[in-house]
């Protein structure tokens, strides 16, 4: 039955890509695309990373173009790439939310050892060594996702430490020369019920009047806290927004956006702002209808067709133009699996379009999605392979010893690693 919904999913994605691609081909005859244009500087620099044109420019004024990788699996472990589990609680699905109801039924472990296991993971998993690996890579940029449950009580009351970890991040980013993109990757009841909005089981952020205030306060609060922070290249208000569970983005998530849009703006004129479109495209906001400045917009690109990894990103480019976004245009999740050709596709094209890009990931759990769910694709710069823990059952002691371990000093550099250094070697 797996099997048989795998094919169906990969027909229809081709079929998809085949309609939209013939929209795309018409776009390039209708409008005879000029191609990029990209003044080397510009006369307003502001400090502050901005969009001018179909651009970016840093706070210098000069042409930008932020590449980079996304930690992921940091503050919000997925389960197809964890250490964690949850064994046969609840779905058995490990997500953010059901993750921490585990661990508060586990009979073996305390209030106070919860908490201690969460720090010591977010002190393993990612350090300041890094951000020292990132930079010198060659990278400039770190995409950060969190979910509101980092850095509030249940997503509504902020926490007293809120920003401690966000604001250590922001710090080694800008100890090792690099951006930081903050990145909300789940809101209160979720944006698209996805597992990595840390909550699958409810769809219930649109509407919901609690939960939309409650968005909107955290980035009025976010952005007065980082309205001064030249590292911060810019704010992704939601990632992936659906308009529905299974189906893609559209005004509901847009008008919403509108909301975020303006209560950043009533703290911060400055930070660009990322507008992202899930899944293509055409799923975007009619900008004529918004009144927003200083954006960019942002796509999400993996490319599950049996097309060409060249084909597939030309089919973004003609479908941006053809909704005539005169923006600049960040990938702020992309991969091209384990065929080396893609990736220096990638790295090629999104140079000749001025795209700025953010892979996924640094580092992930290869026994998790190679051992349990047979996906041999490579996902990360950096492999571990840890058979992850069940947080509902598992002791104190159990559960440290493997988050113990998630350190980058005990995983392996992937062919990822190596193709990003092919490519950034010749920068």
């Amino acid at each position: 039955m797996k099997k048989a919904v795998r094919v169906f999913s990969r027909i229809f994605i081709t079929l998809l890509i085949v309609i939209l691609g013939a929209g795309a081909f018409f776009l390039y005859l209708m409008h005879k695309d000029p191609g990029p244009d990209r003044p080397d500087s510009i006369d307003s620099g502001n400090g502050f990373v901005q969009a001018c044109g179909t651009n970016l420019y840093d706070g210098d004024g000069r042409l930008l173009q932020l590449k980079g990788v996304n930690l992921g699996n940091w503050f919000i472990q997925e389960f197809w790439m964890g250490v964690s589990s949850v064994g046969d609680y609840d779905t058995g699905i490990y997500t953010q939310v059901r993750a921490d109801a585990a661990m508060k039924d586990n009979p073996n472990l305390t209030d106070e050892q919860i908490r201690e296991l969460k720090d010591l993971y977010l002190d393993q998993y990612i350090q300041e060594e890094d951000f020292r690996i990132i930079s010198e890579l060659g990278m400039n940029t770190v995409r950060i996702p969190f979910t509101c449950y980092n850095l509030t009580e249940d997503g509504y009351v902020l926490r007293e430490d809120a920003f401690d970890r966000l604001d250590w991040a922001v710090d080694m980013c800008e100890r090792y020369g690099l951006y930081a993109v903050i990145d909300l990757h789940g809101a209160v009841g979720s944006q698209n019920q996805d597992i990595h909005s840390g909550d699958d089981a409810r769809y219930d952020l649109y509407g919901n009047e609690k939960n939309e205030d409650s968005t909107v306060s955290l980035w009025k609060k976010i952005a007065e806290h980082y309205r001064d922070n030249k590292t911060v290249a810019a704010y992704d208000l939601l990632n992936e927004p659906r308009r529905a569970p299974g189906k893609f983005g559209g005004k509901v998530n847009f008008d919403f956006y509108d909301r975020l849009y303006k209560a950043v703006r009533e703290e911060d004129q400055n930070h660009l702002i990322l507008i992202e479109c899930f899944s293509f495209p055409v799923n975007g906001a009619r900008l004529d209808s918004y009144d927003w400045d200083n954006i960019c917009m942002e796509y999400h690109i993996y490319n599950l067709s049996i097309f060409s990894q060249k084909t597939c990103l030309n089919l973004y480019r003609g479908l941006h133009n053809l909704m005539g976004y005169h923006t600049p245009v960040y990938v702020g999740e992309w991969n091209a699996f384990g065929k080396e050709s893609d990736w220096e596709d990638s790295f090629e094209w999104f140079d000749e379009q001025g795209w700025s890009f953010s892979s996924w990931c640094y580092k992930a759990n290869a026994y998790a999605y190679e051992d349990l769910y047979h996906n041999h694709s490579r996902w990360s710069l950096f492999d571990l392979h840890i058979v992850p823990v069940d947080l509902s059952a598992a002791s104190f002691d159990e559960i440290a010893e493997v988050y113990g371990r998630t350190g980058t000093q005990n995983a392996k550099k992937t062919a990822v690693c190596e193709y990003w250094e092919e490519y950034l070697k010749k920068q």
